[in-house]
């Protein structure tokens, strides 16, 4: 292999690896972002169980539910 091609080759797996490391912070922060949404979800169905539990379950206009 002659040295244009080798150095090509360094070129391209350099950028392979800077490629790599920012999908890789992408894909943490999409799961952060996951973590964070399940989160929000289950907290909201809990509240939601809990006033169909307490009977005070109402719209956001104040009137009852059902």
């Amino acid at each position: 292999m002659n040295e244009q091609l080798v150095n090509e080759l360094i070129a391209a797996l350099k950028a392979e690896t800077e490629a790599k490391i920012a999908q890789t912070e992408a894909i943490n922060r999409l799961a952060e972002s996951n973590e964070a949404l399940c989160g929000v979800i289950i907290e909201s169905l809990a509240d939601d169980a809990d006033d169909e539990k307490s009977g005070s379950a109402n719209y956001l206009s104040g009137k009852p539910r059902g």
